[in-house]
C-alpha cells in the first residue's frame, strides 16, 4: 500500500520520525510504502525527485 505524504503516514500510524520508502508497518498482508505527496504545493520534491521515489516503489527498493 502506498501512502502519499510522509506527514499523513506519521500522523495516521503514530510514527513521528518516519521517512520515505518501505515501512515496518503492514496492513494485513500488504507492505506499507511512503511516497512524497505529488501536490504542486510540495516544493521539497521537484519532478525528478518525485519520479525517483516512485521508481523505487516500482522496483521494490529503498532504505
Amino acid at each position: 500500500m502506498a501512502i502519499l505524504g510522509v506527514t499523513a503516514y506519521r500522523i495516521a500510524f503514530v510514527r513521528p520520525k518516519a521517512g520515505l520508502g518501505p515501512q515496518p508497518d503492514r496492513l494485513g498482508p500488504a507492505r506499507v510504502w511512503v511516497l512524497p505527496n505529488p501536490s504542486g504545493l510540495n516544493a521539497h520534491f521537484p519532478l525528478p525527485a518525485l519520479t525517483a521515489e516512485f521508481a523505487k516503489l516500482r522496483q521494490g527498493t529503498g532504505p
